[in-house]
């Protein structure tokens, strides 16, 4: 009975079970992501209308969650990568004394490099990571005063 079967028929039924399983499995856990896939085409579409009412936001409109947590993400790691640049300037500021000013200028342009922290928790975080590790400068190093300037 077995020796009947080929290798051929055997994968063939094999990649069908799966498909099947796997379309399963999206259905059951990932419905509420094609609906919204589903319904943001048929917006699009409908946004096309020439109608200018339709153009319009309606404050009762769904809000796509998706896109929210990737956002948060995103800063996170923005801000991550902000202050591990901020710790080596300092450490490099520690090693060659470099002036207040010399330092507000260089944390000043590395700032400008990340405008999306601007504004949000994040820009908290990031001023005590300034502070706390402009401590180890003595006198050189930026009080709470300091730290708004460079936003």
């Amino acid at each position: 009975m077995l020796s009947s079967i080929s290798w051929a028929c055997y994968f063939t039924v094999a990649a069908l079970l799966l498909g099947i399983y796997y379309c399963y499995v999206v259905v059951r856990y990932y419905r509420k992501e094609i609906k919204n896939a589903i319904s943001r085409k048929t917006v699009d579409t409908d946004s096309k209308s020439t109608d200018p009412a339709s153009n319009q936001l309606s404050l009762f409109e769904p809000i796509d969650e998706t896109v929210l947590p990737e956002k948060q993400v995103d800063l996170f790691s923005l801000a991550f990568d902000l202050s591990a640049r901020i710790k080596m300037v300092m450490e490099v500021a520690r090693e060659e004394e470099y002036s207040k000013s010399g330092l507000i200028v260089i944390l000043r342009k590395l700032i400008s490099e990340y405008p999306a922290i601007k504004g949000t928790a994040f820009q908290v975080a990031i001023n005590n990571v300034i502070i706390n590790e402009s401590k180890g400068l003595g006198s050189n190093g930026l009080g709470d005063n300091d730290v708004p300037v460079l936003w």
